[in-house]
């Protein structure tokens, strides 16, 4: 087959760098891709597909980072929210939809009573530790090592201009880690106000790791015993693992929740929830934003949920993401290729081994989305409910090419 070409996708990136600081910042830069493989700029989607500004279509396995779970242009969630824009979108006052949306999550999400709206994941995970912080009246926060929970100062992972004091009262820990955990809170008896965790780690540049049982039952059990929140920061996993919550997936008694990304299928809304009893806490939390309260993403909200619901769209990425991953590891064992395939399968990752630079899986990477097939090599995948089997043994042909060409290079 003919690869792609990506011409006009770098032009632009270069003249975009006269404007913007790194011509695209964050995770979307290529440089976090397979710089010169991978494309810059996307020109339009549809279901699992994109189409870059070179008029190349790829098969997107990020999903827009996690957003996309149903599918681009989806017609049920787009008339969703083009009929609230018909309305008009952002008022001076909430849209008649915040009580809807409010009564649809907490009656879908098991510990949820009560609910705040925002737009980023950073919003929300920001909003959960003052919450805890007002409830308990104490200021400690434990965070696992590398997890990612936005990019405001107190969690940013990485980048100029943040005091050291801004991650005052933050302590680490390995995830997976019950003894350290102990040993964290043993040190700061009587003053932390809550952990916060993704469901199961997903940072990038390594393989995935789902919660040990040990480690589960030992935060809901300190967390009990010693008198802090449990928070468990839902943004990437949220609405495909469970609908009533990856906590309740996993087993977490969660006391504040984070979503955001795939439960308006790509439309801007976070949402932060917490148990009742700290209903009048998270009240004393200054928390406000203008577009906060734009409607047109509660509407697609609303209308992905009803969706899930109806299609059965968690069991159908679970079962294609199966058969993925099972395909991914079969091709490579049969070049010789050692590979690793980590997390859930509505949401894998595949490492090679004896790559500790990513060099081998920045070229797998390259080499895909040279041929049609979008993966990432620092960063897990998605697979979203518009994918087919025909999408997945498609993908499997490229990934077997491209296995070949690894082998041959390294």
């Amino acid at each position: 087959m003919a690869l792609y070409d990506q011409t006009k996708s770098y032009a632009l990136f270069e003249e975009a760098k006269k404007y913007v600081p790194n011509g695209i910042y964050g995770a979307r830069t290529p440089n976090f891709l397979t710089f010169g493989s991978h494309p810059a700029f996307i020109a339009r989607g549809e279901g699992c597909r994109i189409w870059d500004v070179d008029g190349n279509e790829y098969i997107d396995y990020m999903c827009s980072f996690g957003t996309n779970l149903l599918g681009l242009k989806h017609p049920k969630i787009d008339a969703a929210a083009r009929a609230q824009m018909d309305k008009a979108d952002c008022f001076t006052l909430p849209s008649d939809l915040w009580v809807p949306l409010a009564k649809k999550m907490t009656s879908t999400i098991k510990g949820g009573d009560w609910c705040v709206f925002a737009k980023n994941g950073s919003d929300v995970t920001s909003y959960t530790l003052a919450v805890a912080r007002a409830f308990t009246g104490k200021w400690e926060v434990i965070l696992a090592k590398g997890s990612y929970h936005g990019a405001h100062p107190w969690c940013q992972p990485h980048g100029a201009g943040v005091p050291d004091e801004w991650k005052s009262h933050i302590h680490y820990i390995e995830y997976n880690d019950p003894e350290g955990l102990k040993k964290i809170v043993d040190a700061n008896r009587g003053k932390v106000a809550a952990i916060i965790l993704t469901p199961h780690q997903h940072d990038s540049m390594r393989d995935q790791e789902l919660p040990t049982k040990e480690f589960v039952d030992t935060v809901n059990g300190l967390a009990k015993s010693e008198g802090f929140l449990v928070i468990i920061d839902d943004i990437r996993c949220g609405f495909r693992l469970k609908l009533s919550g990856s906590a309740d997936h996993y087993g977490y008694n969660a006391d504040l929740q984070c979503f955001g990304k795939a439960m308006a299928n790509g439309y801007p809304i976070a949402i932060a929830m917490g148990r009742d009893e700290l209903k009048q806490a998270a009240g004393s939390v200054f928390f406000s934003g203008t577009h906060f309260f734009s409607g047109s993403p509660f509407a697609a909200a609303i209308a992905t949920i009803d969706e899930i619901k109806a299609s059965g769209a968690i069991e159908k990425i679970h079962k294609l993401g199966t058969m993925l991953m099972k395909g991914l590891s079969e091709a490579g064992a049969a070049e010789g290729v050692g590979v690793t395939l980590s997390g859930p399968p509505a949401m894998p990752y595949m490492n090679f081994a004896d790559d500790p630079l990513f060099e081998k899986n920045r070229y797998f990477c390259g080499e895909a989305a040279r041929r049609g097939i979008f993966l990432h090599p620092h960063h897990n995948w998605f697979v979203c409910a518009a994918m087919e089997e025909a999408d997945i043994k498609k993908t499997l042909n490229v990934a077997s090419e491209c296995f070949k060409l690894t082998a041959k290079k390294f």
